[in-house]
This record gives C-alpha cells, sequence and structure tokens, in this order.
C-alpha cells in the first residue's frame, strides 16, 4: 500500500518582492489625528473647559507615524519603547513624513513635546533630535505639574477628560508662531487636544500634532 503524501494546500514561500512593497506601504500609511472639539461635562473643573472648545483653541490636523506593533514602523516603535530609546531612523521617518507627504498649509516655526514623569527623557529626547532634523528650535514648554493615571485606563470620554485636568503647566512665554506637538503613543487623542488648547491659551501659534503610533483600534 502507498502511504499518501500530504501536500500544502497554499503556497508557503513568501515572495520577497511582495513583501517588500507591503512593507513601504505599511511605512507610508500615516494616520490622521483628527481635532477633538467636544469637552466631556464638568470634567475639567480647574481649565474650565466647557461644551465644544473654541475654534481658536482646537488643534490641527495632526499625523501618526503607524499603528503600534505594525509591520511598517510600529513594531520598531514598540521595541524601542521598551528600550527607553527611539531609534534615528524613527527620525528620520517622521521627518520624510512631515516634509514630503504632510501638505501643511503652513510650517510650524518650533517643536514641543507632552512630558511624562515615568519616562522623563524619552520623548524629550526624540522631539529634540526630530526638531534638529527639521533645522527648527526645542522649547520645553510643557511642564507636568500633578500625577494621573495612564489615559489608556480610562474607560470614556469624562474620565479620559478629567484625568488630565490641571496635570499640565504651560511656560510663561512661548512663540506665537505654529508647533508640532509631539508624543510617542497616542491612544484617544485627548492629551494632545488638551495640550493643543493650554498652549493656545498662552499665546502659541497652531498646534500640529504628531506621534509615533497610535494605539487605537480606529482613526485617532
Amino acid at each position: 500500500m502507498h502511504k499518501l503524501q500530504s501536500k500544502a494546500i497554499l503556497d508557503t514561500k513568501i515572495n520577497s518582492s511582495i513583501a517588500h512593497r507591503a512593507a513601504s506601504f505599511l511605512k507610508q500609511a500615516e494616520i490622521p489625528i483628527k481635532p477633538k472639539k467636544q469637552v466631556a461635562a464638568n470634567a475639567f473643573i480647574k481649565y474650565g473647559f466647557s461644551g465644544n472648545f473654541r475654534p481658536e483653541l482646537q488643534a490641527k490636523e495632526g499625523r501618526v507615524l503607524s499603528r503600534w506593533g505594525d509591520a511598517g514602523w510600529g513594531t520598531m516603535v514598540a521595541n524601542d519603547k521598551h528600550r527607553n530609546y527611539f531609534r534615528d531612523e524613527l527620525v528620520d521617518a517622521m521627518a520624510e513624513m512631515i516634509t514630503q507627504r504632510w501638505q501643511l498649509v503652513e510650517f510650524p516655526t518650533w517643536v514641543c513635546c507632552v512630558p511624562s514623569q515615568k519616562h522623563p527623557d524619552l520623548v524629550p529626547d526624540f522631539a529634540k533630535r526630530l526638531a534638529k532634523k527639521l533645522n527648527l528650535p526645542f522649547i520645553e514648554a510643557i511642564q507636568k505639574v500633578k500625577s494621573n493615571q495612564a489615559q489608556k485606563l480610562q474607560q470614556n470620554r469624562f474620565h479620559q477628560c478629567h484625568n488630565l485636568d490641571g496635570v499640565f503647566a504651560i511656560s510663561s512665554s512661548i512663540p506665537n508662531k505654529p508647533v508640532f506637538l509631539v508624543d510617542d503613543i497616542v491612544d484617544s487623542g485627548w492629551t494632545l487636544a488638551v495640550l493643543a488648547a493650554l498652549l493656545r491659551q498662552s499665546g502659541s501659534g497652531q498646534v500640529y500634532p504628531i506621534a509615533l503610533a497610535s494605539t487605537s483600534v480606529k482613526d485617532t
């Protein structure tokens, strides 16, 4: 009796050319950060935000380089986050996204970033190297003055907003020019929205949020 030989139903060989094109596509598949407008009722007791952000306080539409852990830049972002250092390749990728594929009506003239008490050097270091790559000054315009829980743990819009109330303060003197606001990971987008409003209140120009990766299951 002859033994039956199993045969793979699907071809398991990987076409290297297709794989390269797919990876290249993912590395240019940026995600928009859509401006937040409607503030949760009674969430901002200290900042006094209520109803809708006034148009002059809203962030402009921003950009996220990747989805967390994806086969493009997302895996590199995840690995580097755990190493507490974002490699220069990600700086180059972010700069390329900004200068070559993002059709900005006005180009920001300075860079600031979202501060963190848990990883105080991670995002500022990346933002400083990005600013240098873009030939722009980096300014430490934002201070974290109060500890809060991780935004990813907040279950609804009220808690996402209330968790940020009174957490940040803006420097007394900042340029009245458009600015890139840099973060590493974005989920709900409320941290960037609130900081944009605080920057605008303090006299900055338009605020353009940018981040390395999104953990959201939908567009940010």
